[in-house]
């Protein structure tokens, strides 16, 4: 395998994981008796 193409594999997998990581910790979910309706996040 071309080294370009191993350091692109890994640049997209860390781009990736980072996406997944901040998209899982934009809105942390609270118990059923805290949230008000209309709560969005």
């Amino acid at each position: 395998m071309p080294a370009w193409l191993e350091i692109l594999l890994n640049l997209s997998g860390y781009a990736g994981f980072v996406a997944l990581a901040r998209r899982g910790a934009a809105c942390p979910q609270a118990p059923a008796d805290d949230r008000a309706y209309g709560d969005e996040c």
